[in-house]
């Protein structure tokens, strides 16, 4: 069945379907490459557009398509979220099959806004699964059943704490310097009073649940192919992510141990 745009209003809500795609992947930590490409996708299952262009930073995307001779252009400013990689996997699937089918506008942003609005992780979850982690990371540096322990009480502490702060709307600095401040802290108290033997192992383990890996991994992954004003961007992010871990830690170290 041949898909086309039946006017400019058309083009318009194309253009704001595949945005709107774009901007969730970006939110839910998707590599920019990935937005990119959906993007482009959404635009180009038109038959009679005659070229599209998306152009996607971690901040904001920019999309342009050519219909019937005129220009259409929109952007979007991107606000990042928790990285979520079930909705990446849902946002990409939507994505193919709206190319393939004949999907329509409202359709298309109702499962959209499905996606969007389903229900996170609960956070008990989210602290149980960081602790469980932590603690086989302790043992997995070298600890002992007594680190094991400590860094799963002291990690699921340091993630209710990180995200409780996440609805204060801090800079991701702040969150992430408190969240290391808070399991070294613990890890310290914990060894001078007997519970654990190595608060270095605990510390290790614990911020590794706040080690900026994927972030990291997308940066590189986006620099390789050939986006490096958003590589940068996101490794300059990853960096600052580290050094916000690295105060924390260091702050305890200096002053409590």
């Amino acid at each position: 069945m041949e898909r086309v745009l039946k006017d400019l209003n058309d083009a318009k809500r194309l253009l704001n379907l595949a945005i709107y795609s774009g901007q969730l992947l970006i939110m839910y930590g998707a590599e920019i490459y990935r937005a990119e490409d959906t993007v482009q996708r959404i635009c180009d299952s038109m038959e009679n557009v005659s070229s599209a262009d998306a152009y996607v930073l971690p901040s904001g995307i920019f999309v342009s398509i050519e219909f019937e001779g005129e220009i259409v252009t929109i952007f979007k400013k991107v606000h990042s979220s928790a990285t979520n990689l079930n909705k990446i996997d849902k946002i990409n699937s939507f994505s193919r099959k709206f190319v393939k089918e004949n999907i329509s506008y409202e359709k298309g942003m109702n499962i959209l806004k499905n996606i969007e609005n389903e229900s996170p992780m609960k956070e008990w979850k989210k602290n149980l699964s960081a602790a469980w982690a932590a603690a086989f990371f302790s043992l997995l540096f070298g600890g002992n059943i007594k680190d094991f322990f400590s860094t799963f009480i002291i990690t699921g502490i340091m993630s209710f704490t990180f995200n409780k702060l996440c609805f204060f709307n801090f800079s991701f600095v702040i969150n992430n310097f408190i969240g290391a401040f808070v399991a070294s802290i613990l890890a310290v108290f914990a060894t001078n009073f007997g519970f654990s033997d190595n608060s270095d192992m605990i510390i290790i383990s614990a911020i590794m649940i706040l080690v900026p890996g994927v972030s990291a991994t997308n940066a590189v992954r986006d620099i390789m192919n050939g986006d490096f004003l958003s590589g940068l961007m996101g490794l300059t992010k990853a960096i600052f992510l580290a050094l916000s871990i690295a105060l924390g830690v260091g702050v305890v170290l200096k002053f409590f141990r």
